[in-house]
């Protein structure tokens, strides 16, 4: 029986220089010779994922334009969050409602269409806080259309109105209506420089790999994100 390992995607190469070799059938890096090294660093992880604390309600399960303020962009979940841990994390949210779109219904693994996690965020002005309290599982179509500005820079903006429209049962002209009031309260967002707060994760065991940012290093990172400096 194969020592099946956990490698995040970022870190085969470096698995790879250690003696992991790939299972092309169960698409999974194994250790061939039960390599300790290779243990150390990758055995996969089989305690539960439990997010207490999590508002599985927290902006219903509509469809609707979600935008990150600016000075919070480049410091997400994923972003904090150790590879193997963002990899369980995941799984457990897609796990949890049969790999089946909350936005759309769509049985993902039916339709082979790609099922990606997304952050909800509360935005606290009173303490500028970005605190984040639900991760919802959405088909690739229906997190390309939350973050619609995303969406158009890749050329892809007028694909995600019209889904947007159509899981929504939105005209045109009431479509252009919710992407105005998604656009206003960005700019009202990015007039403030939010502090993150991650406790829904790392009270629930979930190993960052790096710390929190302050809010003085998040905007500077995004700033440097956009500017290329």
């Amino acid at each position: 029986m194969k020592a099946y390992l956990e490698v995040p995607f970022e870190e085969k190469d470096e698995a790879k220089k250690l003696g992991a070799k790939w299972d092309p059938v169960n698409k999974k890096w194994y250790a061939p010779n039960t390599e300790t090294l290779l243990f150390e660093k990758w055995k996969i992880n089989t305690d539960p994922v439990i997010l207490l604390g999590e508002d599985i309600t927290y902006g219903g399960n509509n469809l609707f334009i979600d935008l990150v303020p600016n000075t919070c962009w480049f410091t997400n979940v994923r972003s904090c969050v150790h590879p193997k841990d963002w990899d369980r994390l995941r799984r457990y949210v897609y796990e949890r409602v049969n790999y089946i779109c909350e936005c759309c219904n769509i049985d993902t693994q039916k339709s082979n269409i790609i099922l990606e996690a997304h952050e909800r965020w509360d935005y606290n002005e009173e303490t500028q806080t970005q605190k984040l309290v639900r991760i919802v599982a959405l088909c690739l179509n229906c997190h390309q259309s939350t973050h619609i500005g995303l969406a158009g820079l890749k050329g892809k903006g007028e694909e995600a109105k019209e889904h947007i429209k159509r899981v929504r049962n939105f005209t045109e002209q009431e479509y252009q209506k919710h992407k105005n009031e998604a656009f206003e309260i960005w700019n009202k967002r990015n007039k403030i420089n939010w502090a993150l707060d991650l406790s829904l994760i790392t009270c629930n065991n979930i190993k960052l790999s790096k710390p929190i940012p302050n809010k003085d290093e998040r905007l500077n990172i995004s700033l440097s994100k956009i500017t290329g400096v």
